[in-house]
């Protein structure tokens, strides 16, 4: 994949001044602009922001400070957006708003060109237990979903890894990211992160930095482990044996997070590792590219 860097100068205005503070720097890091890919937006202003925020394809983009300016007083701002898996090749915009620390106005824009990307489709013949799940546990399910959903929606006020991640375990992917699945003929949603070769036993590690959101046995997931890497930018570690870690634990890259294994709604041992920024799933393996940092 190719390594994508843009740079725009934002233009400032102010209310009720006769000048405007010093323009900000906006710096888009991504492996690719495309369907399935995060986008690590940093902005630097001339002079401390008491606000920051954005807008990118309809969801709100959240941005925390990431620390002080190198030599000018200011100070540099960071976050995450992604390019949803059904979002059609185009323009489109980050749109940038704030007040400085003295209450002056930011607004600005950043224009960025989304790539085609096509995903496979995977036919897979399962048995019917693997398919639908009864019905006895409908309910637990979507107490599940609920409390994920609340889960993605947090945003700690943390700056997001500077660095690149690791891979959780050493094996090769498997599963396809994004590929449409249909199970028994009927379709289902995209796959939302990758499989990599894992035997039941090997230990999963951190890819970053964070905080641990949550720890326990989900019905799909069954075993799993979500990380917060702070700025709404979350990993999730599932299908485990068995999980080392509780809640609100902080992490490193690399720290011990359990063994890998085949629980929940799987047919074999493996790790699934996903990415999300709010409801929407990217390509964790984009995480490994210095390009994205």
């Amino acid at each position: 994949m190719r390594a994508v860097l843009l740079l725009a100068g934002l233009a400032a205005a102010t209310t009720g001044a006769a000048a405007g503070p010093a323009p900000v720097e906006v710096t888009v890091r991504a492996r690719a602009i495309a369907p399935g890919e995060p986008l690590r937006i940093v902005v630097r202003a001339g002079e401390p922001l008491a606000s920051l925020s954005g807008r990118f394809l309809g969801a709100k983009v959240f941005l925390a400070r990431a620390g002080a300016g190198p030599t000018d007083g200011g100070e540099t701002w960071s976050g995450w957006a992604v390019v949803p898996l059904d979002r059609k090749a185009g323009a489109a915009t980050i749109d940038l708003a704030g007040t400085t620390a003295a209450g002056a106005e930011v607004v600005g824009a950043h224009a960025v060109t989304i790539e085609k990307r096509a995903f496979p489709e995977e036919r897979l013949k399962v048995e019917p237990k693997y398919a639908e799940p009864p019905k006895e546990v409908q309910a637990r399910i979507e107490r599940e979903r609920k409390e994920l959903g609340e889960i993605y929606a947090r945003r700690r006020a943390a700056p997001p890894p500077s660095a690149a991640l690791v891979k959780p375990v050493p094996g090769d992917a498997t599963g396809i990211f994004g590929a449409r699945r249909v199970f028994n003929g009927k379709p289902r949603s995209p796959h939302s992160g990758v499989d990599l070769k894992a035997a039941t036993g090997t230990p999963v590690a951190a890819a970053g930095p964070g905080v641990v959101a949550l720890a326990k046995d989900l019905y799909y997931s069954g075993l799993t482990v979500i990380l917060d890497h702070g700025g709404g930018m979350f990993t999730l570690y599932a299908h485990l044996s068995r999980i080392d870690v509780k809640d609100g634990a902080p992490v490193e890259a690399g720290s011990a997070l359990g063994l890998s294994g085949a629980t929940g709604r799987v047919t074999g041992p493996h790790l699934h590792w996903g990415g999300k920024v709010g409801s929407e799933a990217f390509d964790p393996r984009a995480l490994l590219d210095p390009a994205l940092f």
